[in-house]
C-alpha cells in the first residue's frame, strides 16, 4: 500500500505541473518547483520522494501548453 501512495504522489507532481497555472508561472518567468512528499502513518515521518519539476522542459512536450506571447503578468 505504502509503494502505491508514492506512486500516486509522484503522478500527482505531474498533473499539478499540467495545469495552465503552473505553466502560465513558468511562462512568466516566476521561479515555481513543486516537490513530492509523503506523510508515513505509522511513524509520523514526511518522505521527500526526490520527485521535482522546476521547468516546462521537466513535462512531456504533449503536455505542454502553448502560450500567448504576451503572457498575463
Amino acid at each position: 500500500l505504502d509503494r502505491l501512495c508514492e506512486l500516486n504522489v509522484i503522478e500527482q507532481v505531474r498533473n499539478v505541473c499540467y495545469t495552465t497555472i503552473v505553466q502560465s508561472a513558468w511562462a512568466r518567468g516566476q521561479p515555481l518547483m513543486v516537490h513530492g512528499l509523503i506523510y508515513a502513518l505509522h511513524d509520523g515521518l514526511l518522505r521527500d520522494l526526490k520527485v521535482r519539476m522546476s521547468k516546462p522542459e521537466d513535462i512531456p512536450m504533449l503536455y505542454q501548453m502553448d502560450q500567448p506571447s504576451d503572457v498575463a503578468e
